[in-house]
């Protein structure tokens, strides 16, 4: 238990240095909110991005050592202390004498809408509340989700080896946008993989809270609230707040960003918002390429407004040129990393254009297997229900977006025009076809939950003006979702329990749910910082020592089309570095497609007792999907 309640404070310390640090940038800007929450929200918010950047500046320059993050890190707690100190002495200043009304009120004024009945505000937040609890019994066991352990948490661990942000030429991802992986990086610095799953568990509450952010001006706080609770209510975002990726992560920071542009450019409220909108915006092209498809959709709607009010079309104007100049400046350092390394700034995507002048293999950017339902139009119009019912099509049932937002949203047809509404739903619907012509996976739609969100949350508003039959009706129907929903996140911890309570220990849940630990652990004790492993499987987290994926070396060198013999392998693996091999191979289910050239070649030179290859564990693992898999370590004798 001492384990997860330490993880747990390292979050706490991590979330209170992003307050401290984003608290004197919001007052910078002029932004400072009365409103607590919503100050709240916008500090954490640029306390993260500054955060991150700084932690990408210390990688650029070498400098990313463990003590040096947590002395930055210790510096930001006692600022935050002194900013939450010194705000309460000013709150007690400014306390008016007794009868009279506060200074600063609890919540920004409210629309003339009428608030939720309390069953049902308090039922939401009751049922979010048991969400995030599930969620994070499953974050406080060990990480073993596959893109974590070959991505989201292995370039950061690499990194800070390294103690710099090093180009690895055989890792795929290495160029990708990594802002997000500079949040879990300051989680590995202070604790581990836990703690650094444990981060985008709590974007998740940002993603949820920033969407109460983005609700308020628009149908108050009250019914805010249904729609934060129904954002960490979707079974996508919950289950994914269990894990170090970052699709969370990128919805988090496009939510702060519409929520800042729709207080300047739909609200008016100001020219300074804009900045804050190009700060999170910037901030979701830092973790993902997919923000540049939201901010094409972000833009067409913009280009909507300049064309539709002639009046306000130079402020918005000005709005989008500041926008798109604060974006570059925070998001456009890793663009140009890639086109730096790679000759393409969102490599490998577009190697069709920038791979043909290098003379190398492009990689095929819209492949017909990530369109299940492929881009006919006819057959697009089906997509809303196809995602909804089978979502095991379009990336697996455990990002899908549940049926509470897809049947709600239609509802909107017998609601009245709500004013701020249909911009944010041009902005979701331009992105869902864009999407659905580029990748279709339930989880690149997150970013607009929020939105959906919102515009479910109005549905319920106007519900109430339903005759009573078809009020109750849907009231039951919205009420036995909502504990369908409920019960999800509950069950999916119950696997994680023992661990989570500190019943079992960390490394006794990785040698019965991570199949690849066992041979991480003799690797460990065995392998030297000089060392390199050449592996067959994805899984690289949890080898302390230097990793490459055996597709990627045979693709960029083509090795085993060059060997004359497989006699002939040790020697060509030993030139080019690897003193280890990782083989993996799925027994059952069989997979006949899956190659495994490496494995067939080791297999080829057969049992020498006094051979190039020595087998240092061979064992059998069966993963939480059910599939057997044969694992070997083997070394390369000199």
């Amino acid at each position: 238990m001492i384990d997860q309640l330490y993880s747990l404070t390292i979050l706490f310390a991590i979330a209170l240095a992003t307050y401290g640090v984003g608290q004197p940038l919001l007052r910078g800007l002029g932004l400072r909110q009365d409103d607590r929450l919503t100050d709240t929200v916008w500090s954490v918010g640029l306390g993260l991005i500054a955060a991150g950047m700084l932690l990408a500046v210390l990688g650029w320059l070498g400098l990313l050592y463990a003590p040096i993050i947590w002395l930055l890190t210790l510096a930001a707690d006692c600022w935050a202390t002194a900013e939450i100190m010194a705000a309460y002495m000013r709150h007690l200043d400014q306390q008016p004498p007794e009868g009279e009304a506060p200074i600063w009120p609890e919540t920004p004024e409210q629309p003339p809408c009428s608030p939720p009945p309390w069953w049902l505000s308090r039922g939401l937040l009751a049922a979010a509340g048991v969400a995030c609890l599930g969620a994070l019994l499953s974050a406080l066991a060990p990480p073993t989700a596959g893109d974590a352990l070959a991505y989201h948490l292995e370039l950061p661990k690499r990194f800070l080896l390294d103690h710099r942000l090093a180009f690895l030429p055989l890792h795929d991802n290495s160029t990708y946008p990594l802002l997000g992986e500079m949040w879990f990086l300051w989680g590995l610095a202070l604790d581990g993989g836990v703690a650094a799953q444990l981060v985008h568990w709590a974007l998740g509450l940002l993603l949820a809270l920033g969407a109460v952010v983005l609700a308020t001006p628009i149908i108050g706080r009250p019914w805010a609230w249904l729609a934060g609770a129904l954002v960490v209510l979707t079974p996508g975002i919950n289950n994914e707040m269990t894990a170090p990726m970052n699709d969370v992560a990128l919805a988090a920071m496009t939510t702060l960003a519409v929520a800042a542009w729709w207080r300047a450019a739909v609200n008016d409220e100001g020219r300074r918002w804009y900045l804050l909108a190009g700060l999170a915006g910037g901030a979701a092209l830092g973790v993902k390429y997919l923000a540049v498809i939201f901010g094409l959709a972000w833009a067409g709607v913009w280009l909507w407004l300049i064309v539709r009010e002639p009046r306000r079309r130079t402020t918005l104007l000005e709005g989008a040129a500041i926008v798109a100049v604060v974006a570059m400046s925070v998001g456009g350092p890793w663009y140009l990393r890639a086109a730096w390394h790679r000759g393409n700034p969102v490599y490998p995507f577009l190697s069709e254009v920038f791979a043909a002048d290098a003379g190398e293999a492009p990689f095929e950017t819209l492949p017909e297997s990530k369109a299940p339902v492929g881009r006919n139009p006819m057959r697009l119009a089906a997509l809303p229900w196809q995602t909804t019912m089978h979502p095991e099509h379009f990336g697996g049932r455990s990002h899908q977006l549940g049926v509470l937002l897809m049947a709600a949203v239609p509802g909107l047809l017998f609601c009245r025009r709500l004013r701020g509404l249909g911009v944010l739903l041009m902005v979701a619907a331009g992105y869902a076809v864009l999407w659905a012509l580029l990748r279709q996976n339930v989880r690149f739609l997150f970013p607009i939950v929020p939105l959906l969100a919102l515009a479910a949350a109005w549905v319920a508003i106007e519900a109430r003006r339903f005759p009573a039959a078809p009020r109750w009706i849907t009231a039951g129907a919205f009420g036995l979702v909502l504990v369908a929903l409920t019960v999800v996140p509950l069950d999916r911890a119950r696997r994680h329990l023992a661990v989570a309570l500190g019943l079992e220990s960390r490394e006794d849940y990785l040698l019965r749910c991570e199949p690849s630990y066992r041979a991480a652990m003799i690797a460990n004790g065995l392998m030297t910082p000089a060392d390199h492993l050449l592996t067959e499987d994805y899984r690289a987290f949890y080898f302390q020592g230097r990793v490459t994926r055996e597709c990627i070396y045979r693709r960029e060198t083509g090795y085993d089309k060059r060997l004359a013999s497989p006699a002939e392998l040790v020697g060509q693996l030993r030139r080019d570095g690897f003193t280890h091999l990782l083989l993996e191979q799925i027994e059952q289910p069989a997979d006949a497609a899956l190659d495994r050239p490496l494995s067939r070649l080791v297999d080829a030179q057969g049992k020498q007792l006094d051979g190039p290859l020595v087998t240092l564990i061979d064992y059998r693992e069966r993963d939480t999907e059910g599939q057997r898999r044969r694992y070997r370590l083997v070394m390369l004798r000199r």
